[in-house]
């Protein structure tokens, strides 16, 4: 059995949803393939993202949580930030993605669930989609003009066409999802240093109704935790958060995988391009990566179909989508890998040091650190409010930050 389509999306995550909602909407035949037996799940993600992203995505409020208070938490030191109107939000994994999923069957794409990619069609160095296995067990072949690879961590696509390894830096993370019926559902934690779990991180975020995802994760292999061992610490054994979990129960366990490399030198080649995860296309400075996965499908989808139409699938043209996504997100997520590798050896007394600091910064500047936006006025403003780094190591990575804003954008560190 064979299809022929213009555009085939491999995984049907964040990345490809958006891809394939981008390539239809510009009239061009677009499949998904989805090995699972349904869209968004299992859940893989905390959720965590901005609702400044969510609004200009298009995402319905009733698919995300908004939380008014961050708090910031290490072994001795704790700084909190409050927000009016709220910027951050916690979304409905499942919800989203089937939302996602809708829109790009309403744009005109098809959507196939419990389809698994075996094999990838090559011919002349040109990726001419895949062969796999549909939700009968039988073998089929998907030719196609573009294949786009949102196939999140595994790659499936990229790594067997030399787009790069398999990825070997990466975040591990597992979360409880639980029903906390004495949890404030206007407070986020972010935990940092030993105190909860050695060399780990850890998060709390509330979804509404009762529910709270908390979660520990470690960067691998910096680290040889396993962060599963340090849940039940995180709901039962730290002071600060006594009474908040009290009645509460898990309802769901989930893992997930996410790369800790940064963005992969290319994104393209003859007839392939790839999205999210897939890509590199996360920020590491805190593992995340839903808003990024749907802009960057949305590149990748529009790109895809640009090329259909223009009759030229070649690499030189597809690499139109490397260069949009460096120009809008390439010097930021340099910057935020700069910053992974600086922190993920911290000790507990680096992990002081930092919270102190960021008690320094006001709301919108810890908000602009923390989701990602750096410039020259952010850093500025941190040794503005932070004369002491002036002399001391702080300083000198403020200024590597800096001459990475100062590169032109779209330039790859």
């Amino acid at each position: 059995m064979s299809d022929d389509y213009n555009v085939l999306v491999v995984g049907g995550g964040p990345a490809g949803l958006a891809a394939a909602e981008a390539a239809a909407k510009q009239g061009v035949r677009t499949l998904v393939l989805e090995r699972q037996k349904e869209i968004g799940y299992p859940i893989h993600t905390s959720g965590g993202t901005w609702v400044k992203d969510m609004q200009a995505l298009k995402i319905p409020a009733h698919l995300y949580h908004p939380v008014k208070t961050v708090y910031f938490i290490s072994p001795h030191r704790e700084a909190a930030f409050h927000y009016t109107p709220e910027v951050v939000c916690v979304v409905d994994i499942r919800g989203l993605y089937q939302h996602l999923a809708s829109r790009a069957v309403a744009a005109g794409a098809e959507v196939r669930v419990k389809h698994t990619v075996e094999q990838t069609l090559f011919e002349d160095g040109r990726i001419l989609g895949v062969t796999a296995k549909d939700h009968l067990s039988e073998r089929i072949t998907v030719r196609a003009d573009v294949t786009i690879d949102a196939s999140g961590f595994s790659r499936h696509i990229g790594v067997r066409t030399d787009m790069g390894d398999a990825f070997k830096r990466y975040g591990f993370g597992a979360e409880y999802d639980l029903y906390a019926p004495n949890y404030p559902q206007d407070e986020i934690f972010l935990l940092v240093g030993s105190e909860w779990a050695p060399n780990c991180y850890a998060w709390i975020f509330p979804h509404g109704e009762g529910r709270v995802r908390v979660g520990t994760g470690v960067i691998h292999p910096d680290n040889d935790k396993d962060a599963r061992l340090y849940l039940d610490r995180i709901i039962h054994d730290i002071p600060r958060l006594e009474g908040h979990f009290k009645g509460a129960s898990p309802l769901e366990f989930h893992t997930g995988l996410f790369p800790s490399e940064g963005a992969l030198p290319r994104f393209s080649r003859d007839g392939l391009l790839l999205a999210g995860d897939s890509g590199g296309h996360g920020s590491t400075l805190v593992g995340e990566g839903i808003r990024f996965a749907i802009y960057s499908g949305q590149m990748a989808g529009e790109t895809a179909a640009e090329a259909i139409k223009a009759g030229d699938t070649s690499e030189a043209y597809l690499a139109r989508f490397d260069q949009r996504w460096r120009s809008r997100f390439g010097r930021d997520m340099d910057i935020a890998y700069m910053i992974n590798k600086h922190i993920a050896a911290y000790s507990d007394a680096q992990w002081d040091g930092s919270i102190d600091l960021l008690k320094r910064l006001t709301p919108a500047q810890a908000a602009q650190a923390l989701r990602g936006d750096f410039n020259a006025s952010l850093v500025m403003g941190i040794l503005a409010r932070n004369p002491s780094l002036i002399a001391t190591g702080g300083k000198r990575f403020l200024d590597k930050m800096l001459e990475r804003i100062n590169k032109p954008a779209g330039v790859h560190a």
